[in-house]
């Protein structure tokens, strides 16, 4: 039992009896008053409030600007501006490792320390009326959806109540390189997505993808998020001009848009796609794919860029599809049917 002043306290490390029962009594206490953020010595330990809370906003990030993290609350903020000030101050790279269960916030979290460095570390440059792209910030946070929709698959975990989502992130990691400056940030890496199988083998360099996913789902899995926003029935705005809202309905542009890429309007006919799960409980692949296609635009991708991205997800549909026939007295085989022109 610890001693009443060190109820709800900010340091889990200051406790005089530091045991389990002690740290989820004080990481509870807190949680009842929304304080979501604890530390534990070096580390800051977040629990998922589950609702949108105030103190994300520029301002508060100001607060927290160039203070010392026992002059502040607990708070990811600080743990950022931390390694930022080490980074310039020392001259040494520095980084942050955010890890946790699926659900836990990992994404989000990650968001918050882009949205810090680039709001501390870069020059805000006002944008300009009628151009594309956003802020750097904008751009810097806007790359978590196309991460997400190119980089993450879903595994589905039956539960005793309920069906768990979990999709395999070990952990996301956040690098500073010593080369940044106070004034920009010229280089932040972001590994999203890292899978615990990467390690396996005592391989050194993480595989961001796990290529077999592309074209194999085991039963409760999906494949990855992009092919499945493609085919979701979302407005594409048919990137390159083929079509205008004013020139037919949404159906209509949508079926245009699918026969565009030379494809089914049925998603289950495609192998690659559909040997498990097709859709996610409580996921809008067509709203996930207006996200993904306004991340785009803000990172300032040009229309025929995104458009053949979209058509090498196509190309992966269609390869699925192929089938071979081997060639009269000889070894080599060929594809047999239009799949494969």
């Amino acid at each position: 039992m610890n001693p009443p002043k060190f109820d709800k306290t900010e340091d889990m490390a200051n406790l005089t009896f530091l045991n389990e029962a002690s740290v989820l009594a004080n990481l509870k206490d807190r949680y009842k008053d929304m304080m979501i953020y604890t530390y534990s010595g070096l580390f800051c330990v977040v629990i998922n409030p589950y609702k949108r809370l105030p103190i994300y906003t520029e301002s508060v990030i100001k607060f927290y600007m160039g203070k010392r993290r026992n002059e502040m609350p607990p708070h990811l903020f600080a743990t950022s501006d931390e390694a930022y000030r080490n980074m310039v101050q020392d001259r040494e790279n520095q980084s942050m490792l955010i890890t946790g269960e699926s659900g836990a916030g990992k994404t989000e979290n990650t968001k918050k320390v882009i949205s810090y460095f680039a709001i501390v570390g870069a020059t805000q440059a006002a944008k300009q009326e009628g151009t594309k792209g956003g802020t750097l910030e904008e751009q810097i946070v806007q790359t978590n959806p196309v991460l997400e929709a190119f980089g993450k698959y879903v595994m589905l975990k039956p539960s005793v109540t309920t069906t768990h989502l979990d999709s395999e992130n070990s952990f996301e990691r956040i690098s500073l390189h010593k080369e940044n400056s106070q004034e920009e940030i010229l280089n932040i890496v972001l590994f999203s997505y890292c899978y615990q199988r990467t390690f396996a083998h005592d391989r050194h360099i993480p595989d961001l993808l796990e290529k077999s996913r592309v074209v194999r789902q085991a039963p409760g899995e999906r494949s990855y998020h992009i092919f499945y926003q493609i085919m979701s029935g979302h407005d594409p705005k048919l990137r390159g001009g083929f079509y205008t809202r004013s020139m037919w309905t949404e159906c209509d542009i949508h079926v245009k848009y699918l026969d565009s890429l030379k494809l089914n309007h049925e998603l289950r006919y495609y192998h690659f796609c559909s040997q498990a799960e097709l859709t996610i409980e409580g996921v809008d692949d067509k709203e996930e794919m207006g996200i993904t296609q306004e991340a785009f635009d803000i990172m300032g991708f040009e229309d025929e860029e995104v458009m053949d991205l979209y058509k090498g997800c196509a190309s992966i549909m269609h390869m699925g599809e192929m089938k071979f026939k081997q060639r009269p007295r000889e070894e080599q085989a060929e594809p047999d049917g239009d799949e494969g022109r």
